[in-house]
């Protein structure tokens, strides 16, 4: 019987292939849209959930309130050296440092010297960090080579795998350990261990691990000066911890806040208030603030009430996709009224019509979903400044198949229901006369409305489109109080003392140049512009 409806419908699409591929277009943008919106969601919803115990791992954040009004967010207060052993209920604490924007491998062999950058894709700031074994007990990662306690020792770093490869090419990784490099130029390091990258998304994707011991042991104990809490710096630093079972975050809170009024003058100073609390690893990868500021972190950050609204957006043009097609089939039953009435005389019944008229619905949805698959990458790269590095679409990932096969059968399911009954519904003796009175099945009351409702969205998208385009005109346009023409701004830019005024002086020689100003962030950027 399968075989019966799949033949009949595929001869009615090939029948009036006008209407068919305006039914597989229409519905292929809206799975479009709805499936990049799902990968974005996807993405940003599945941050550092794969680590064991993620529920009681917390990281130790504050709130700055200055005497002037202004408050600071801080991914890390400073001087914490007497919350290590003064606050009850943590079973384990970790803190580190990043550090390092550049890797040297040192030059043998017959091969020349190789610089690297340490600026990883998703971050703003370096993959190095200075940590030591008790990193690898709260954030397990798997050996390859070696163990945490090698980071007890100074001047030796721990690569993942993707690193190593980097630096020394398809090297097996027994040859790795010793092998010599250099960070920031002038600090030696050597390999002494290897450790698999995680699979899952993370905010902690570190991928070289520097032993902390090795700051007291360097140049470093100018910048780290110690290797307890106490050298832990916003911007640079953050300290985790990891509750005991049965202790709750809230009553962590409680001691912090008591800590902060027993010790705020004295390790805190030059502030007005201060607001020490746990921040859940789960939660460290959404802001609270869609209009952020500088939070201290080097990765990009989602806002969670955003990602909420995109994915009801995407329901709902889903929803218009549907209404659409709904609209079409209903306005292209007119031209099957005689066609229904023989079926019915020659014995036909009308639920036998539902499933036909449902499976064509479904070969439909199914054409709409290849296309609309062959369609999200080539939409992915046209909107990749809008959408987070790191979002790709495997078609042969089980999570997205799946995806695919629930819109199918959504798809199939909301709107074929009805124009399956509304068509099936003319009686015998009026469809083979012509006409369309479907002798009390139902009015024509909905019919109305979803075409109403489809004109009136359709509407107000042009007049939206009308408004938005006026503003960005404006936007352009209008007066900002300075020259922004010919202005070239170079940020990221971490020079040594004096190389900034040299650097500057060097270009107001260059032949065109006007003038030059040196500051420590853009007019309208934030601290990561």
């Amino acid at each position: 019987m399968i075989r019966h409806y799949l033949r009949i419908a595929w001869r009615q699409i090939r029948r009036h292939p006008i209407y068919a591929s305006i039914h597989v277009l229409g519905l292929s943008i809206g799975i479009c849209a709805c499936t990049v919106i799902y990968l974005i969601a996807r993405y940003d919803l599945g941050f550092d959930k794969f680590h064991p115990d993620a529920d009681r791992i917390y990281r130790v954040v504050g709130d700055i309130r200055f005497p002037e009004g202004a408050t600071m967010f801080l991914n890390c207060p400073p001087q914490l050296a007497e919350l290590e052993h003064g606050i009850p209920g943590f079973q384990q604490e970790v803190g580190f440092h990043t550090f390092g924007s550049t890797v040297t491998i040192p030059a043998g062999n017959g091969k020349p010297e190789a610089d690297f950058s340490t600026k990883p894709d998703r971050r703003y700031g370096t993959s190095l960090i200075l940590t030591g074994p008790s990193f690898f007990d709260l954030f397990p990662h798997q050996w390859v080579a070696a163990g945490p306690a090698v980071l007890d020792e100074p001047n030796l770093i721990v690569l993942t795998e993707s690193a190593a490869r980097k630096y020394f090419g398809s090297v097996p990784v027994n040859r790795l350990i010793g092998r010599a490099l250099i960070v920031d130029d002038s600090l030696p390091l050597t390999v002494a261990g290897i450790v698999r990258d995680w699979d899952g998304l993370s905010d902690l994707d570190y991928t070289g691990f520097i032993s902390i011991s090795t700051a007291p042991n360097s140049w470093l104990k100018s910048r780290f000066p110690t290797t307890d809490w106490r050298s832990l710096i916003p911007h640079t630093s953050q300290a985790f911890v990891k509750l005991a079972k049965g202790v709750r975050p809230e009553q962590v809170n409680a001691e912090l806040a008591a800590f902060v009024a027993r010790r705020h003058p004295v390790l805190f100073p030059g502030t007005s208030d201060m607001h020490l609390y746990l921040q859940s690893l789960r939660d460290m990868h959404y802001t609270p603030n869609f209009h952020r500021q500088d939070t201290g972190d080097d990765f990009p950050q989602a806002y969670l009430p955003l990602l909420y609204a995109l994915m009801g957006v995407a329901m709902f043009i889903l929803l218009l996709a549907v209404i659409n097609f709904v609209n079409l089939t209903t306005a292209q039953s007119l031209q099957r009224v005689k066609e229904v009435g023989i079926r019915k005389v020659m014995g036909s019944s009308r639920g036998g019509l539902i499933r036909q008229f449902f499976v064509e619905t479904f070969l439909l949805a199914v054409g709409a979903v290849v296309l609309s698959a062959l369609l999200v990458k080539p939409a992915l790269h046209l909107f990749s400044d809008y959408i987070p590095n790191g979002v790709e679409f495997h078609v042969l990932d089980g999570r997205n198949l799946l995806f695919l096969l629930s819109i199918t059968l959504i798809t199939t399911l909301i709107a074929g229901v009805y124009p399956a009954k509304l068509i099936s519904g003319y009686l015998p003796v009026t469809s083979l006369k012509g006409s369309t009175d479907k002798g009390g099945v139902g009015g024509s009351f909905l019919r109305k409305s979803l075409i109403v409702f489809q004109f009136t969205i359709s509407l107000l998208f042009i007049i939206g489109s009308l408004v938005i385009g006026r503003q960005i005109r404006f936007m352009r346009d209008a007066d900002k109080g300075f020259d922004t023409d010919a202005v070239m701004t170079i940020s990221r830019f971490r020079p040594k003392q004096g190389q900034m005024q040299l650097f500057a002086q060097r270009v107001r020689g260059i032949s065109g140049v006007r003038d030059v100003v040196l500051e420590s962030n853009a007019p309208m950027g934030s601290a990561h512009a």
